[in-house]
């Protein structure tokens, strides 16, 4: 992966957190649904050959584009020589796909930066993000191989004026009831607490 430092104290400690989130067994969930649309393969297993796949944005943006036709425009990172053009076009990639993902439903909040990718600093986001737009997908129609939950339909209710009025009169039992038990008659007001010596024996 990206040879970035990981820094030291808190920041290695957070680092070392987020790293710990990925779990082998998403990663295999996602690649074969992933293999299942856009029939491409990583070259091995394992959390290194996960992110060179998708670094450079190109199977994202196929993926997207076959669950929503034209939707993410692919730029091929080979067509330049010059790394720094490369990596740029790569990012871009990124980049599109999620542009693509969020216009289709993703929320931005499930989703991941373009670093988190590209420089794999927090994959474990990156899997979460494609289970929520497999979900997405899911939810928006999509009849092809999915995976994750799929996402509650709303159960709008259309309550009529008169039902809304009487459920203002209603005490709330978070409000507290007077309808059970209560300490009346236990002790005459202004009482002391007793309190009763323990013997020993």
């Amino acid at each position: 992966m990206a040879n970035r430092p990981k820094g030291y104290g808190f920041s290695r400690e957070v680092a070392s957190k987020i790293d710990s989130k990925y779990s082998d067994e998403d990663e295999m969930e996602i690649v074969s649904w992933i293999q299942s649309i856009v029939s491409e393969s990583p070259s091995g297993t394992g959390k290194e050959a996960f992110w060179e796949w998708l670094k450079d944005g190109q199977v994202l943006c196929k993926l997207m584009n076959t669950i929503q036709s034209g939707s993410c425009k692919v730029n091929p990172p080979g067509s330049s020589s010059i790394p720094a053009m490369k990596k740029n076009k790569e990012m871009e990639n990124i980049g599109n796909f999620l542009k693509a993902a969020e216009s289709y439903g993703v929320d931005k909040m499930n989703l991941f930066q373009t670093v988190d990718l590209y420089e794999g600093g927090n994959l474990s986001q990156v899997q979460v993000a494609l289970y929520k737009l497999s979900s997405i997908a899911t939810a928006n129609g999509y009849e092809g191989p999915t995976i994750g939950v799929k996402v509650a339909d709303k159960n709008v209710r259309d309550l009529d004026e008169q039902k809304l009025r009487e459920g203002r009169n209603v005490i709330g039992l978070q409000m507290g009831t007077n309808q059970v038990a209560s300490q009346k008659g236990m002790t005459a007001y202004g009482l002391g607490r007793q309190l009763t010596p323990q013997t020993k024996y």
